[in-house]
């Protein structure tokens, strides 16, 4: 029988962004949950992260917004600048004046580290060094049973998979869906920000044009002494062994990117010159194919983050998204009720998230778009390519869809339209 009342405990497989603003989410909602994750506590997560105030609206629901403000660095806009150095197009990451509030680019460990401590103050259970192996039951009528690769065995009334792009929770119940590779690799570097010659009102971040592409330069720590600064190359996908061989070599990925380096304007030229060996690193861009579902057949397993979409990087929206995934679940299982029962629930939000989510893919293609060389660019359809059209009026307005969203709005209406197919149903 299907959940007819909010759970009474939630097993979150998964430590990261996902799994921890989850917890967070339901604790203020009065669900307990419990968190396992596969690493140990001193895992290095690494790099840095953009939010927008599509989930800065729901971190700051959840109290931990102010407490990241100081650790981090606020921005509103992308420039994309051509190799005159002259602006061309304006991406809005945030605007409070629009939007409620700046975006803010932070350090993934420094998030993690801040959701960890608000878990902590909250007594909810945190287990490390805990890897999924296998779900014994999944059965509607009972609870999701299951047992980690150290012989441990949990329960609870629902499993919430936030494990990431290699999800071993997804796998129990879609083995056959395996991430693809994008067929691009960024490849990165942390530079000092006095080492470059930046033109006066340059305006950062930044997407620099030039013939082979488009270069990323983009502030990452509070006071913008550092940039993380990088380029995208078509590339061939390689084993495990091979990526890990490949992070290992940082000659090979620092010789890459300095390829073709005249044809940069001068500005990336200076970044290039100011990169070192022990900071170069790769994000290779791996996707997933369109699930037939984020839910188990007893809909008490349910895909979030990584796990049911994998977003690249290109707009910054894989963490938002992954936060909102959460927050509008959290929302809605609060809700539950003998006329909002999971099943039913948990289906119009798999529906709802996964049409916005096809949204952010489409945008995320056309940016991508926007920063290959101009020779591949002329190859594609018109439409095929971001612009902002409201540039000239500096609003924009094309994003208001993206940011302008209330989690917790979202989730009353949906409660409200199972409500009444239910008195429909009745009457």
């Amino acid at each position: 029988m299907t959940l007819t009342t909010p759970p009474t405990e939630v097993a979150i497989i998964g430590g990261g962004l996902a799994g921890f603003t989850l917890a967070l989410a339901l604790h203020r909602l009065n669900i307990a949950s419990t968190v396992y994750e596969a690493r140990s506590q001193d895992h290095n997560h690494g790099g840095g992260l953009m939010l927008s105030p599509n989930a800065l609206r729901t971190l700051d629901s959840i109290g931990l917004y102010e407490r990241l403000r100081d650790k981090a660095l606020e921005f509103d806009t992308l420039y994309f600048k051509d190799d005159k150095d002259e602006t061309t197009d304006i991406y809005y990451f945030g605007s409070e004046t629009m939007y409620g509030y700046h975006a803010i680019r932070i350090m993934r460990k420094e998030l993690l580290s801040e959701l960890l401590t608000m878990l902590q103050e909250r007594s909810i259970p945190v287990h490390f060094d805990s890897a999924l192996a296998t779900v014994d039951s999944d059965d509607p009528n009972n609870k999701v049973e299951f047992t980690f690769t150290n012989g441990q065995t949990a329960s609870a009334s629902l499993l919430i998979g936030a494990d990431g792009i290699h999800s071993t929770v997804r796998s129990t119940f879609l083995p056959e869906v395996k991430p693809r590779f994008s067929g691009i690799l960024g490849i990165n570097c942390v530079v000092q920000r006095s080492e470059l010659r930046i033109p006066d009102n340059y305006g950062l971040p930044a997407i620099a044009m030039g013939k082979p592409g488009g270069f990323l330069l983009v502030p990452q720590n509070p006071d913008a002494s550092e940039l993380y600064v990088g380029a995208q190359r078509v590339f061939a996908e390689l084993d495990d062994a091979g990526w890990n061989s490949l992070r290992k070599d940082k000659q090979k990925l620092y010789d890459m990117i300095h390829e073709n380096q005249t044809d940069w304007p001068d500005v990336v030229q200076s970044a290039l010159e100011a990169m070192t060996l022990d900071r170069m690193g790769f994000w290779a861009f791996y996707a997933l194919p369109p699930l037939s579902s984020w839910l188990s057949e007893s809909k008490r397993i349910i895909l979030v983050g990584d796990a049911a979409h994998a977003i690249p990087p290109t707009v910054g929206q894989g963490a938002n998204q992954a936060i909102e995934d959460v927050c509008a679940l959290a929302y809605l299982l609060s809700k539950l009720s003998p006329e909002v029962s999971l099943d039913k629930a948990a289906a119009l939000w798999q529906s709802y998230r996964q049409e916005r989510i096809q949204k952010i893919l489409d945008l995320t293609q056309q940016m991508n778009a926007k920063r290959l060389p101009e020779s591949e660019k002329a190859k594609l359809p018109p439409g095929a390519i971001w612009t902002d059209k409201s540039l000239a009026r500096g609003e924009g307005g094309e994003l208001r869809w993206l940011y302008n969203i209330d989690l917790s709005d979202e989730a009353e209406k949906w409660a409200h339209e199972l409500k009444l197919k239910a008195a429909g149903a009745q009457g």
